[in-house]
């Protein structure tokens, strides 16, 4: 099985309830192609001179993606394969937590057979979260070797000041170097654990379920408060073992124009806030 070959055959659009009002805040529907999250965020950030850029969800590059921002003036300007669909203004900034869930419409290609729907998965964090050494320099804060982290993110460093080059990169792509490795060690736990609820590891985590995992990792639940870069430390918190994929359907089941002889299958589902779409996919019946 192929996936990604085209930007089209991963199509996400999330789902969220946005209650439009008079407010400070315009609110954004953006799809884009060929663009991430945070990349879209920086070019709005850049060019009209705002930091306060909100969204609810990240998103690959390579995929059609569909989602809301808010941010505090109009978007006046275009980008290639961006289109910006204005929806009206709020009092509430669009934030991680906004987000219900996302529909999916994923394009299976090289396939030799129908895929089977399925129910549940183990609710890992996807390769989304932990790709391009994520993990890794979330770890680096972890233990504080923020000179090897501002090496791996090729930060400029005044007077080995480690700390005030990582704080000018920003608190939110710092956070999610941390979550990516809080994610990596929840995936660890999940594989061993059989509970429903799975704690993700932070400063304020209750219990010993992770004692061992840290201990081979070297690190301890209070090394997420970092002290040096307090507005990043996270407290922890709780994720559901296995999810639901709702409403599995199959559109198409037909020849491959890509892979000759093959077939390609084009299915649609529904997820939670969460949970990945790459996690559906290891789960299929090849």
């Amino acid at each position: 099985m192929k996936i990604k070959e085209l930007p089209e055959d991963f199509i996400v659009k999330e789902v969220l309830e946005l209650k439009v009002e008079d407010g400070s805040y315009y609110y954004y529907f953006v799809t884009k192609k060929n663009w991430n999250t945070l990349d879209v965020v920086k070019e709005i950030s850049q060019r009209l001179h705002v930091k306060d850029v909100g969204y609810a969800g990240l998103k690959d590059r390579i995929a059609v993606t569909s989602q809301y921002i808010s941010v505090q003036k109009k978007i006046n300007f275009t980008l290639k394969d961006v289109k910006f669909e204005y929806l009206g203004t709020g009092k509430q900034r669009i934030f991680l937590g906004s987000l219900k869930g996302n529909a999916f419409i994923l394009t299976l290609r090289d396939l030799e057979k129908k895929i089977a729907p399925v129910k549940e998965i183990i609710n890992y964090f996807g390769e989304q979260r932990l790709s391009e050494k994520n993990a890794i320099i979330g770890k680096m804060l972890v233990k504080k070797q923020f000179k090897e982290a501002c090496k791996e993110l090729e930060l400029e460093v005044v007077q080995n000041d480690y700390v005030g080059a990582l704080k000018k990169s920003g608190k939110e792509r710092l956070k999610f170097y941390l979550h990516a490795y809080q994610s990596e060690l929840w995936n660890t736990l999940a594989e061993k654990s059989k509970k429903k609820i799975i704690p993700i590891i932070g400063y304020l985590t209750e219990g010993k379920e992770y004692d061992t995992i840290l201990k081979e990792k070297g690190i301890s639940k209070e090394d997420f408060i970092l002290r040096s870069i307090p507005e990043i430390g996270v407290e922890g918190g709780e994720r559901n073992r296995v999810v639901q994929v709702e409403n599995f359907k199959t559109l198409s089941f037909e020849d491959d124009e890509l892979h000759p002889g093959k077939k390609k299958q084009v299915i649609s589902f529904y997820l939670e806030k969460g949970a990945y779409a790459t996690t559906v996919l290891e789960a299929l019946d090849i």
